[in-house]
């Protein structure tokens, strides 16, 4: 599934304006400092993210002793680079197949959400089959398709963020797309702490009829105040998060026991 037509780059970009590339809330970047966990079974390497952000999980992954690299298209991105640089993070700018890069020269290459956005997924999953060593690991997390949450609420759910997820991925059809391009798929999780209970929470209050994705931006810090409606969310929110957080924790838990899940992430090494 992919949207359709197909936004002008110009256009696009209008959706990643402001302050949509920032360092995560407390919350969010407590989550994602634990992403190199995940890794925490592979002998230390080289590690390439693409789309890194802020680089919170290349600061994880350095700290247990990788060296690591990412890759942005971000200008807004760059005011992270000096402090990154500083601890021995190299960050690239611009179209990562664009980038040189000698062949073989990864261990592990990592696309945290980032797939989705792309407009040609094919051509970033061959690059990196180029870029990853022999027997190297790809690792992709996007939203499901397929996750019962988005058959509950459509076009509430949070993760479809039309325009700018182009893309919509299934298990199978990622899978697919892996096996296609050279990459044997090893394992699929259909949990994520970080993604699936806030993802079910969010979709909830989207559908109660909030202001779309309100809690979402004000965690990441994109709401601002405008009056009484703002304030009459807000406090609503609050009032109701004691019930909403552990039914959403229990569907989370509930939707990936059963396979669909609000999210995936395959594992799946270079053949």
């Amino acid at each position: 599934m992919f949207v359709w037509p197909r936004p002008q780059q110009r256009e696009l970009s209008t959706y990643y304006a402001g302050n949509y590339y920032e360092k995560p809330g407390l919350v969010f970047g407590a989550i994602q400092a634990l992403r190199k966990n995940r890794f925490s079974g592979l002998s230390i390497g080289t590690v390439l993210d693409i789309g890194c952000g802020s680089g919170t999980f290349l600061r994880g992954m350095n700290s247990v002793g990788w060296k690591c690299f990412g890759t942005e298209v971000s200008e807004a991105s760059k005011k992270f680079t000096k402090s990154l640089k500083m601890q021995g993070i190299k960050i690239s700018y611009g179209d990562p197949t664009e980038i040189k890069c000698r062949a073989e020269s990864f261990d592990l290459v990592t696309f945290w959400h980032v797939l989705e956005h792309l407009g040609n997924p094919e051509r970033y999953l061959k690059h990196s089959r180029r870029i990853l060593k022999k027997g190297g690991l790809i690792f992709i997390a996007v939203p499901n398709i397929e996750s019962m949450s988005f058959r509950l609420w459509g076009p509430n759910w949070l993760h479809f963020d039309v325009p700018r997820h182009l893309q919509h991925f299934s298990p199978a059809t990622l899978s697919y797309l892996l096996k296609k391009n050279g990459f044997a798929v090893k394992g699929i999780s259909h949990f994520s702490l970080e993604f699936n209970p806030f993802g079910v929470m969010q979709s909830i209050y989207n559908s109660l009829g909030f202001e779309f994705n309100f809690l979402y931006r004000f965690m990441k810090k994109k709401a601002r105040a405008s009056g009484t409606r703002y304030l009459a969310q807000l406090v609503l929110t609050i009032l109701t998060l004691p019930i909403v957080v552990p039914i959403s924790l229990a569907l989370a838990y509930l939707f990936s026991a059963i396979g669909a899940g609000d999210t995936i992430q395959v594992t799946a090494t270079k053949e």
